[in-house]
């Protein structure tokens, strides 16, 4: 019976997305792939509406602490929307055109290897100038973020569309580098944004008829065991820690996408 290690397999996944903003595309996306037999765009269809149930209770979560600025998060929504929108649609539509499936396959994980590149990239300006900006308040973060977000915004849309990755590998990062948040603030208000985003998303592919809606509520149920520990660490963890943490998770991600594209 496969209901159990579902349930073990959510719990962890929950865990990990509650605390680091990362596992929705990265880490849930080779889980359905190896594991379960899915192929690339049924594991994005069915990643997106993962990622949307489990993003709602961490995302309360997150809020009842605090850690979600809503005009800030509400502005960067909206700069991201159009393009997850035109870009869920647009891979559904190209699906079904594709006479090619593998290299179309082949080219969706390619875009997800360029994404946590870049991510790693801004977390490593990160961690070399922490204090960037930090000085500024926070009216003055909110006044001036459409203008430098409006370019990569729009552009991690495109991507968390495409693939079903963008929480804790791309959005995450942005919010540091150019919402300049704490770690706890960037993680929350990646789970809320990326929650809408992967539910318009999840709209698009289960009009394709790619998802598997079975064993996507079965994994979110798993999730739900795992939120009082989430809420526990996300406590008591020092932003230090939970930077190193999701580091580490992008690297681990880096790899895997690297192993699938050999």
């Amino acid at each position: 019976m496969l209901v159990i290690p579902e349930l073990v397999i959510g719990a962890v996944v929950g865990l990990i997305i509650s605390i680091t903003g990362v596992g929705g595309g990265v880490i849930v996306l080779p889980i359905l792939t190896y594991f379960f037999g899915l192929d690339a765009l049924a594991s994005v269809a069915t990643a997106n509406f993962l990622s949307m149930l489990m993003k709602i209770s961490s995302s309360y979560m997150h809020f009842r602490m605090g850690n979600i600025p809503l005009r800030q998060s509400l502005i960067i929504l909206l700069i991201m929307i159009p393009g997850t929108v035109f870009a869920s649609y647009g891979i559904t539509m190209l699906s079904h055109l594709s006479h090619d499936r593998g290299q179309f396959e082949w080219g969706i994980n390619v875009l997800v290897l360029l994404a946590i590149l870049f991510s790693l990239y801004l977390f490593y300006c990160r961690i070399r100038q922490p204090q960037l900006h930090m000085n500024q308040t926070q009216s003055q973060l909110q006044s001036g973020l459409i203008k430098p977000f409006l370019l990569p915004g729009t552009g991690a849309g495109l991507v968390l569309g495409a693939t079903g990755v963008g929480g804790g590998i791309v959005v995450l990062p942005l919010l540091l580098r150019y919402g300049q948040m704490s770690i706890k603030q960037a993680v929350g208000v990646s789970l809320f944004i990326t929650m809408i985003l992967s539910g318009s998303s999840a709209f698009a592919y289960a009009y394709g008829g790619h998802t598997d809606w079975k064993l996507a509520l079965v994994l979110f149920v798993g999730s739900l065991l795992a939120i009082p520990f989430a809420n526990y660490l996300i406590k008591y963890l020092s932003d230090k820690v939970l930077q190193y943490v999701t580091l580490l998770l992008i690297l681990c991600s880096a790899v895997l996408m690297g192993i699938r594209l050999v």
